[in-house]
């Protein structure tokens, strides 16, 4: 427990504490077991400005994408 606080930038005791105040401190180590979750599936959405299309999934940067999507709709007439 010790390098475990020390690890993460504070004390073991700061850790019990922590832990105290929670009511979850039993005064031994436990075990968990660590499920990983299968990633969901990646979601596509397609953004058609003119003749452009992008292709948009889950992880986009949004800034980025309105970045785009301003400068390709500056050159589409209406």
């Amino acid at each position: 427990m010790t390098r475990y606080a020390a690890r993460r930038g504070y004390t073991e005791t700061s850790l019990r504490n922590w832990a105290a105040a929670e009511g979850t401190w039993s005064g031994a180590p436990g075990l968990v077991r660590l499920v990983v979750a299968a990633p969901a599936r990646d979601r596509e959405l397609v953004v058609e400005v003119g003749a452009a299309r992008i292709r948009v999934t889950t992880t986009f940067d949004a800034e980025l994408l309105r970045t785009v999507v301003a400068a390709l709709s500056a050159g589409v007439s209406t």
